[in-house]
């Protein structure tokens, strides 16, 4: 995770840690950017661009100052993550953010993606029960 003053040491553990679990439920990378966004939507596709595998990456990317969220997928994860559910995950963001919680709304948003993406479980009906 990468962040600017706007996010304090025990809040970027915080948000970390949520991105270990959205990696754990999911299967996908996930990464949050909390800094300066001067192209918005651009800057956060170049900076998704730039993450090690960004066909499987999912960025949060979070500009305070300017009040915007950047949700990108990589072609694998958007298979898993459709538009509204980032959507969603935005907007959960957004309401926490309004509170003045940005590690907290940072840390829903992922969890609700990283649910959002989680494949399926097969059940199976000719199993013994």
């Amino acid at each position: 995770m990468t962040g600017g003053n706007a996010i304090t040491l025990r809040e970027r553990e915080k948000v970390q840690r949520a991105l270990d679990l959205a990696r754990e439920i999911s299967g996908l990378c996930f990464s949050a950017y909390v800094g300066d966004l001067p192209n918005e939507r651009e800057s956060a596709i170049a900076a998704h661009a730039r993450l090690t595998d960004p066909e499987t990456a999912v960025l949060v990317a979070v500009d305070p100052s300017r009040r915007v969220i950047e949700i990108v997928t990589g072609t694998t994860a958007a298979k898993l993550l459709d538009d509204r559910s980032c959507e969603l995950g935005a907007f959960t963001m957004r309401s926490s953010f309004q509170a003045d919680d940005l590690a907290g709304g940072i840390r829903d948003g992922l969890v609700l993606l990283a649910e959002h993406a989680r494949a399926p479980k097969v059940l199976h009906l000719n199993d013994p029960a």
